[in-house]
């Protein structure tokens, strides 16, 4: 799956995912109405829209400590803190600049 977030400015939340998540633009359209960026095998596209609504998504990392201290470092609106998951993820949830969380998490190995 892919997710599609509406948001007010799509070149202020290019730099959001791409300068404090870490995701790598991949297109954009001049009219800064449309674009794709990813990380690894994940995609987002961001899409304008006058009045968003918040919307919620889950990005599979890897270093997701290292990611939890980068996001920390700059500020972002951490909603939901680093936590071990009874399933097996360790994941936190941020807020992006439209209201949007996004669910961050890496699988971890089984305890042995």
């Amino acid at each position: 799956m892919r997710p599609n977030l509406a948001v007010r400015d799509v070149a202020a939340s290019i730099a959001f995912y791409r300068d404090v998540v870490g995701l790598e633009l991949e297109h954009a359209f001049e009219d800064g109405s449309f674009a794709l960026l990813r990380r690894g095998g994940a995609e987002l596209v961001l899409v304008h829209a006058e009045s968003p609504q918040s919307q919620g998504a889950y990005l599979y990392v890897t270093g997701v400590k290292t990611l939890h201290a980068h996001c920390a470092e700059r500020g972002v609106p951490i909603v939901g803190p680093l936590t071990m998951e009874p399933w097996g993820l360790l994941d936190f949830v941020i807020e992006d600049p439209d209201g949007h969380r996004i669910a961050i998490g890496e699988r971890q190995e089984a305890a042995t």
